[in-house]
């Protein structure tokens, strides 16, 4: 997922922190390993758009 902004990201990361949030990846709910790729490429998306 490409993220336009910050305030995406940052919408992003509280939808995927809330407990009622389902991920579906390739048609099943996600696993911890998905949820864990998920946040890592929104905080990676994030420092690069800040400049970290």
């Amino acid at each position: 997922m490409e993220f336009k902004n910050i305030k995406e990201i940052i919408d992003f990361l509280y939808e995927l922190a809330d407990p009622s949030t389902k991920i579906i990846v390739k048609d099943r709910e996600a696993t911890i390993d998905d949820f864990k790729e998920e946040l890592e490429e929104a905080l990676h998306q994030m420092s690069d758009k800040l400049g970290i």
